[in-house]
C-alpha cells in the first residue's frame, strides 16, 4: 500500500467509526424512549421495538468489531450471533401477541 492509500484508509476508518457511535447513541435514545411510552401505553409493540434497538445496539459493536481489524472468525460468529437475538425477539413477540390476543365469543 502506498502512502496516500493508508491516508484514505485510515480516513474512512475513522469515518466508519462515527458513524458506528451515532448509531449507537441513537439506539441507546431510543431504548429509552421507547422504554417510557411502552410502560405507559402498556404496548407490546412498542416493547418489541425496545429489544429490536439492543440488537441493532449489537450489530453495531459487531461492526465496530469488525472495523478493528479482527479475524475470520469474527465474521462467521457475528451473523449467527444477531440473527438468533432476532429469533429471540420474534418469538418473544408471539408468545406476548398471544397473551393478549382475546376472540370474541
Amino acid at each position: 500500500m502506498t502512502s496516500s492509500d493508508d491516508a484514505t484508509r485510515s480516513r474512512l476508518l475513522r469515518r466508519g467509526f462515527a458513524l458506528e457511535y451515532a448509531t449507537l447513541g441513537w439506539n441507546v435514545v431510543g431504548i429509552v424512549v421507547l422504554a417510557v411510552a411502552a410502560i405507559s401505553a402498556w404496548s407490546v409493540a412498542l416493547a418489541g421495538f425496545g429489544p429490536d434497538s439492543v440488537l441493532e445496539i449489537g450489530a453495531s459493536a459487531m461492526v465496530t468489531w469488525e472495523l478493528s481489524g479482527s479475524g475470520e472468525d469474527r465474521q462467521r460468529r457475528a451473523p449467527r450471533l444477531i440473527g438468533g437475538a432476532f429469533a429471540l425477539l420474534a418469538l418473544y413477540l408471539l408468545v406476548q401477541s398471544k397473551n393478549i390476543v382475546t376472540v370474541p365469543t
